[in-house]
């Protein structure tokens, strides 16, 4: 799914002045452990009303103390953790990505700008699935994905979807596939939809007419495999457009 989000939207997610960090919050242990502090909570709060009749009040209530309270301990420490994590995103995205950091800063200015796109492989609009998407500016590409896919619009080499991507086994998967110029980046999303792939494929090859959108093409008499021959791809590509 690809679409233009109204302001409202891209305020909510660019609350606290950068829509990259409101992404990174997306995951985290500090998630795990606040998730996992109310399910035992609620377990502890079950099973003293299991054993209301049972033991009486007092006896209950402390055999649901020894799992309620830990499970306190947990969302503390479990929110303690998030933050930090949400605090560190500059450094967790220059270290997981090729960005420095006036890009990051470049990339959420671009985000505010009329013309942005959201990216998305399913229709959900929930704060999870919005923290997830991708998205498009002026220079710039986040795929979707919990993992900081983020290259710069002139540095794609190749975007495009393939139901021909050979695996170890020697079968064939669905896949999404971008990778840049440079560096070993490889974004793969096995077994995507393939309506909304092919949606973010058109799209980002509009905004980047040179980017490769096929499989399998030919140039100059000669066949290119964009999955499985990259590096061919993209000596090709220094060649005729004179990157190095």
């Amino acid at each position: 799914m690809v679409f233009e989000p109204q302001e409202s939207l891209k305020r909510k997610m660019a609350k606290n002045g950068s829509v990259l960090q409101y992404m990174h919050s997306v995951a985290g242990a500090g998630k795990g452990l606040i998730v996992m502090g109310v399910m035992l909570i609620g377990i502890g709060v079950m099973l003293a009303a299991a054993l209301f009749n049972i033991m009486g009040a007092d006896r209950a209530i402390v055999m649901a103390s020894v799992i309620v309270v830990p499970s306190i301990l947990l969302i503390v420490l479990g929110i303690f953790m998030q933050k930090k994590r949400e605090s560190a995103w500059v450094s967790s995205y220059m270290k997981n990505t090729d960005m420095k950091e006036k890009d990051l800063h470049q990339i959420d200015q671009e985000f505010k700008q009329p013309g942005t796109i959201l990216l998305s492989l399913d229709n959900g609009k929930d704060a999870n699935s919005l923290k997830r998407m991708g998205f498009v500016t002026a220079n710039y590409v986040k795929l979707p994905g919990v993992k900081p896919s983020i290259f710069r619009l002139e540095d794609i080499v190749a975007c495009l979807y393939t139901k021909k991507m050979l695996c170890a086994d020697g079968g064939y998967e669905d896949a999404l596939i971008a990778y840049p110029l440079h560096g070993d980046w490889v974004y793969c999303w096995t077994s995507p939809p393939e309506k909304a792939s092919l949606e973010i494929v058109k799209a980002i090859g509009e905004r980047n007419p040179r980017i490769i959108t096929d499989h399998h093409f030919t140039y100059e008499g000669k066949e290119y495999d964009a999955v499985s021959g990259m590096d061919a791809v993209k000596e090709l590509c220094k060649r005729v457009y004179g990157k190095q």
